[in-house]
Parts: C-alpha cells; sequence; structure tokens
C-alpha cells in the first residue's frame, strides 16, 4: 500500500513499475526522493489523492513494462556489492559518457545555427550542461578509481570508507541541482515550434541522459550504497 507518508525512493524500491509515471510529472525519485509525497504532491501542486491512486494502480499491475525496471532493479539487487559496482560502470557509466558527448555536440551546434533566434537561453543550456558534464566525468573517474575500490573490500567498511562513499551521495545532489536547472531551461526538454531536427535530437538526448542518471543514481543511494554500510 502507497501511504503519502512514503517517500518517492519508498515508492521506486517497493514498486519500480511507478517510474514511468513519476517521469511524466518530472520528478526526481533519486537525489530528491526523500521527501514525503505529501509534500511532494503541495509543492508541485499535484491533486495528491488522484496521484496516490494512479500510483497504487501501477503498483498492482503485472510486472510486464517495456523497460523492465522491476526486472532491472529486481536483477540488480541480486548482485553482490562488487558486482553492483562493476554493473555500475559497465552500463551507467558507459552509457552516460556516451550521451553526454553526444549532447554537448549537439548542442555546440545548436548554439551557433539558432543563435540568433535561441541566443541567450542557449548560452544558459549550455553553461550549466557544461558544469554538469565536468561533474559527471570527474565523479566518475573519483568512483572508478578511487571509491569503488574501497568498496570492493571485503569486511566492515572503516569510519573513513563510509565518508568516502558519503561524499559520493553529496556530489550526487550537486548534479541533481544542476539538471534541475536544466529542466527549467528547457521546459523538461521541450524544443521550440521553430527548430530544426537537430535541436530537437539535442533535448531528446538530453531528456534520455537524465532519465538514465536518476536510474544510476537510485541504484546507488538507494541500493549499492546502503548495502554496503551494513557490510560486516
Amino acid at each position: 500500500m502507497i501511504t503519502k507518508e512514503m517517500t518517492l525512493a519508498d515508492v521506486v524500491k517497493e514498486y519500480p513499475g511507478t517510474i514511468p509515471y513519476l517521469n511524466e510529472y518530472r520528478l526526481d525519485y533519486c537525489c530528491g526522493g526523500h521527501d514525503p509525497i505529501a509534500k511532494i504532491a503541495k509543492e508541485k501542486n499535484i491533486d495528491l489523492e488522484p496521484f496516490i491512486q494512479e500510483l497504487e494502480k501501477l503498483a498492482a499491475l503485472p510486472k510486464k513494462n517495456d523497460l523492465d525496471y522491476e526486472g532491472e532493479l529486481q536483477r540488480f539487487r541480486a548482485l553482490s556489492v562488487p558486482e553492483m559496482l562493476a554493473d555500475l560502470e559497465r552500463s551507467h557509466h558507459i552509457k552516460e559518457r556516451e550521451l553526454l558527448a553526444d549532447v554537448e555536440a549537439l548542442l555546440n551546434k545548436i548554439l551557433v545555427v539558432h543563435y540568433e533566434h535561441h541566443g541567450e537561453e542557449l548560452s544558459s543550456i549550455h553553461h550549466h550542461f557544461a558544469l554538469l558534464k565536468a561533474d559527471l566525468e570527474e565523479h566518475f573517474a573519483k568512483e572508478e578509481k578511487l571509491v569503488f575500490p574501497i568498496m570492493k573490500k571485503s569486511g566492515k567498511p572503516s569510519s573513513e570508507d563510509i565518508a568516502y562513499v558519503k561524499s559520493l551521495e553529496e556530489e550526487h545532489s550537486t548534479a541533481g541541482e544542476l539538471i534541475k536547472l536544466l529542466q527549467k531551461e528547457t521546459n523538461f526538454f521541450t524544443a521550440p515550434e521553430d527548430v530544426c531536427p537537430t535541436y530537437r535530437r539535442c533535448f531528446s538526448q538530453m531528456e534520455a541522459l537524465v532519465e538514465d542518471i536518476f536510474m544510476h543514481i537510485f541504484k546507488e543511494n538507494s541500493i549499492a550504497f546502503p548495502e554496503y554500510y551494513e557490510q560486516e
């Protein structure tokens, strides 16, 4: 049963099939997923009862989403911590690096082509995307070369080890704030009416990147990291 006291992270953990619905509402279930549903609904001006009813309906459906969030998270939970970390690198790190490079190239192109009519908003989007790209690339390097190797060691983590992992969670929040800025500046990746297919593809790829980041951070913050903290 889904209640207004539950957080979005709690809902996704129990009912991953609700993810597409949360994406439709542009709700952050990873970095910003720790507030109660009632609070989020009030902030976003969402009618609470129908919203919860729809979540309940989705939670009760057979597990056959096209993207199979349920199966993916179930598969991920079954892994050991070292396996989870290797899986994150193989899947999300590789995919997000590719999407970051793709969006960067497209954004640089449309910044020039559409500068006359959309220069102000594109300049701001370009700036904040560059910050997000740098932030994520440095974050991935820190995970792969410093923190994940520490986490792959067996045994109970030390307070110093835990502090390293907690620093990753803080960096996730920084990325989350940059994503919120980009969502606002792009009207949630909705391209203007008068633009070319390249402009639309840029926004579409940026949206795909953000959705993958949300799933990536959720896996780390809500599954892999808590599992690591509880190791004996």
